[in-house]
């Protein structure tokens, strides 16, 4: 009994899935130039197809009933070559939804900051003082002019490779736009905050000034203590865990986003 009824709830919900698959695709079909064939291929389908199926189980004609039979294959690829255009179109428009965008952002947002968070980790543990700017909302592009152009897709390798001591660009900040290095070896203003700590460096002072004038994020390792530092809003903190400093870069991200 049980079995039975199990059997008759997976037909319903395969005629439901089906129905709705088929719904979904007319519906989308209405809203391009593909409606009028679509309903010519119906039309051809019913006619043809299924009253050769009819013809041929009537005459019991074995080879052809084979050929008939496959005849599904043959719907599918003329569905293709058909709606070609539609179905490139359907493609664009579940790529532009916004659960499909909102997705992919979440996943670049988690990436980025891992990629971040690898490099300071690395930095760290060889002492290679560095900064780190962030660009979110409001735009730093003045402070990229002075620096060395780069627009290469962030990476943990080549985030530690600028910093080590000796390259060209290790003294200067680099600056992150979305999922990208956008430029190296750049110059930023420094704090003219009063009540700072005199102990803080150039690159601490020059993370909390980028701050002060944008709301980007600056992560600072200090070359001398191997400590990570985050300035956001013209505030420092010090001695920050690789794992927070991902927590902080995914959810100021997510905020951006908002």
């Amino acid at each position: 009994m049980d079995l039975t009824f199990l059997l008759d709830f997976r037909v319903v919900l395969e005629v439901i899935l089906l129905a709705a698959a088929i719904y979904a695709f007319i519906r989308f079909l209405q809203e391009t130039r593909g409606s009028g064939v679509f309903r010519g291929f119906v039309l051809m389908t019913i006619f043809v197809v299924f009253g050769f199926l009819v013809l041929v189980n009537t005459l019991d004609l074995i080879h052809l009933a084979y050929i008939a039979e496959q005849g599904l294959q043959i719907i599918l690829i003329s569905l293709v070559v058909l709606f070609q255009p539609e179905l490139r179109q359907a493609m664009v428009k579940i790529g532009e939804s916004r659960i499909i965008r909102g997705l992919t952002r979440e996943i670049s947002i988690r990436s980025t900051a891992q990629e971040i968070r690898r490099a300071a980790e690395r930095l760290s543990r060889r002492k290679l003082g560095a900064i780190i700017v962030v660009e979110r909302t409001v735009g730093i592009q003045g402070f990229t002019e002075g620096g060395v152009r780069m627009d290469a897709i962030i990476s943990t390798p080549l985030l530690v490779s600028i910093f080590y001591e000796g390259t060209p660009l290790h003294d200067g900040a680099v600056v992150i736009r979305g999922s990208r290095i956008v430029a190296a070896g750049c110059v930023l203003p420094l704090s003219e905050n009063p009540n700072l700590s005199k102990s803080l460096g150039t690159r601490h002072r020059a993370a909390l000034g980028i701050t002060e004038e944008s709301d980007a994020i600056a992560i600072v390792v200090s070359e001398e203590t191997a400590r990570i530092s985050v300035a956001r809003g013209g505030e420092l903190e010090v001695g920050v865990e690789p794992e927070r400093l991902e927590e902080i870069l995914e959810s100021l991200s997510g905020e951006e986003e908002e």
